[in-house]
């Protein structure tokens, strides 16, 4: 795995790093080519500490955000759920591209047994007109809508973009394209 450990107003100790390599590195077993790209940030104060883990793995992103008081205890919290979602990933990879599967008495962090999925159905399908906006009218727009997001086609650019409200109240913007 190629681990990149990023520290934002966090002052990381050796020992740290230590126990976070070693324990990140347990999960290269469901990587076998052993290039999958692991981006660690770690972020803190006196009060709170927050780990985000984020796994990029046959074009998908595994991503897992724990907070709490002490990076130690989130170590322990991350792996876990990580190991979760790479599972059920794997998974699924193995439905669609027959992979090979993961064997349930291979966990290293978790004893519970991966759920199987549904396939979900789509409850209602929505049309309506899109708009041909500037950024900064699609700002209003949301604002004056009061919903999460608001799709629009950027005047300036023609691509279909899209504002949305953030956890913290402020607003973000996504431009998607095609790789």
């Amino acid at each position: 795995m190629k681990l990149e450990i990023i520290s934002k107003n966090y002052r990381m100790s050796d020992r740290l790093e230590t126990i976070l390599k070693n324990k990140i590195n347990r999960l290269d077993k469901y990587f076998p080519n052993g290039e999958t790209p692991v981006k660690v940030v770690l972020n803190g104060d006196e009060k709170r500490c927050k780990m985000e883990v984020s796994i990029l793995y046959h074009g998908s992103q595994i991503r897992s955000e724990i907070g709490g008081d002490t990076m130690y205890y989130i170590i322990d919290d991350i792996l876990p759920k990580l190991e979760r979602q790479i599972v059920k990933h794997r998974t699924k990879l193995n439905e669609r591209y027959k992979m090979p599967s993961i064997q349930n008495d291979e966990y290293m962090y978790t004893s519970e047994v991966v759920k199987e999925e549904k396939d979900y159905c789509v409850a209602k399908t929505k049309k309506f007109p899109i708009q041909s906006v500037e950024l900064k009218e699609a700002v209003e727009n949301l604002e004056m809508l009061g919903h999460d997001f608001y799709m629009f086609v950027n005047a300036a650019t023609g691509n279909v973009e899209l504002v949305y409200r953030r956890k913290d109240g402020s607003v973000g913007h996504l431009q998607p394209y095609l790789e």
